[in-house]
């Protein structure tokens, strides 16, 4: 994927900065913090002050795009592509990021903080814990580690850009619209995102630093 040539370091202190920032929002969501409330309750009021009904009908579309469901679905197509094209370390690594640190990991935060979704202005039906935001988590981890992806493997400049602007309008839409729909706290969806670019970075950095063994295991030549 073009990155024989980077070094981890950078990409593991940013996944330790973003974890660490996670760290910070679950432990006051733990508490019940009044600084947690405050700005779950503010952005609250901004986001769901133009709530209309064409507009809630296409974001109730659009928002699936994000769900762990659609991220899995999408992230086995793109590992039977990278095995085809024999490209096993690559497809495990990015499959094994998205099952564990996803699925399972996002599975096991929202068990152990056991937070019950919000009771303001419900458009659609909640089922299981609040935080963190599974929409948010996916998306973070499948969108955000493709667009990192591209923009390390990519030249121009122009193009990194552009790459990254879409990328995080993109996670900022999914995440607007678990709060706009009443799925969620604000907070929910700023951990899921924290926590989404922690797994990305680490797990770069943890690809940087295994590459060469695992390509040895799988016979697979070095790119």
């Amino acid at each position: 994927m073009g990155l024989r040539n980077r070094a981890p370091a950078p990409f593991l202190i940013t996944g330790i900065i973003c974890l660490l920032l996670f760290g910070v929002i679950a432990w006051g969501v733990y508490l019940e913090s009044n600084w947690i409330k405050s700005f779950d309750l503010s952005w609250i009021d901004r986001i769901q002050g133009s709530v209309s009904e064409k507009k809630t009908a296409f974001i109730m579309i659009i928002t699936e795009l994000g769900s762990m469901q659609a991220v899995i679905g999408l992230t086995i197509i793109i590992c039977i592509v990278l095995f085809f094209k024999r490209k096993f370390a690559e497809g495990l690594w990015f499959g094994g990021t998205i099952l564990f640190c996803a699925a399972i990991g996002g599975k096991v935060l929202k068990k152990s903080f056991d937070r019950e979704r919000p009771a303001f202005l419900q458009l659609i039906e909640k089922t299981n814990e609040s935080f963190p935001s599974g929409h948010a988590t996916a998306t973070s981890i499948f969108y955000g580690f493709i667009s990192i992806v591209l923009i390390l493997t990519t030249i121009q400049i122009w193009k990194k850009v552009i790459i990254g602007f879409i990328t995080i309008v993109w996670i900022g839409f999914i995440l607007f619209t678990r709060v706009y729909l009443g799925a969620h706290f604000p907070s929910d969806v700023l951990a899921g995102f924290l926590y989404g670019l922690a797994v990305v970075f680490i797990s770069i950095a943890v690809f940087l630093l295994v590459r060469q063994p695992l390509r040895k295991i799988l016979k697979q030549p070095e790119i």
